[in-house]
């Protein structure tokens, strides 16, 4: 008994295709990541990154001053109602109108936030949140608005609503 059966073409069988497509699909996911390589921005790599060492040492300095100099603060956060208490020690008086907060996001920097704190009384200065800050860890940092020294700590909103900033 012979079996004629007419063979079917190549083009007609599973195993070319399926050889086939094991290369392909390389080809294709190797052009793919080199669109993403191309079109999005490197967000953490910096062009200068000369002047972002030379400005890492400036900040060093700024916050060995405020070591030097015995500057110290407690911030109050109330979130609810978005105001912000800073009570500083009796070395960071000095003779501040108006302090500048920051609330630096440590990777998302589209939500870090810089308020204007006012002199009220004594060593107390207040300002408001424009926005309600999103839960997270948190960069406090606290300084004059002529940047001549600074103060920071970590806080996690909104499980603590009060840092130390030294």
């Amino acid at each position: 008994m012979n079996d004629n059966k007419p063979v079917k073409a190549w083009y007609k069988q599973f195993w070319p295709w399926f050889l086939i497509a094991l290369p392909m699909s390389a080809v294709i996911g190797s052009m793919i990541t080199i669109n993403i390589a191309f079109t999005d921005a490197d967000g953490l790599v910096k062009d200068d990154y000369y002047k972002e060492g030379l400005a890492m040492n400036m900040d060093i300095a700024r916050k060995q001053t405020a070591e030097e100099l015995g500057i110290g603060a407690f911030v109050q956060f109330n979130l609810e109602s978005g105001e912000l208490i800073v009570e500083m020690n009796d070395a960071a008086i000095g003779n501040h109108e108006k302090l500048m907060l920051n609330m630096i996001h440590p990777t998302r920097s589209g939500q870090d936030m810089s308020i204007e704190l006012t002199h009220q009384q004594g060593s107390v200065f207040q300002g408001k949140l424009a926005q309600e800050p999103s839960p997270g860890k948190w960069w406090v940092r606290l300084s004059p608005l002529n940047d001549s020294w600074y103060v920071e700590g970590r806080n996690t909103l909104p499980t603590s609503t009060s840092v130390n900033l030294r």
